[in-house]
């Protein structure tokens, strides 16, 4: 799911979220890395992924 901060439209996919800004404008957004917020790993065009991992604590032993 792709959700668009400054208004909360919400859509499903890339594909969506395309017809409703315009293709150019929707890299633009997803190059610059605003005002766009991906959930459920989906990937950008720009090929990179939504960093989900967690980054492990140093366990005392």
């Amino acid at each position: 799911m792709i959700i668009h901060l400054p208004t909360g439209k919400k859509f499903n996919n890339r594909k969506e979220a395309k017809i409703y800004f315009g293709t150019a404008y929707y890299y633009k957004m997803e190059r610059e890395k605003k005002d766009l917020m991906f959930t459920h790993n989906v990937q950008s065009a720009t090929n990179e992924y939504e960093d989900t991992t967690e980054i492990p604590t140093k366990q005392d032993k």
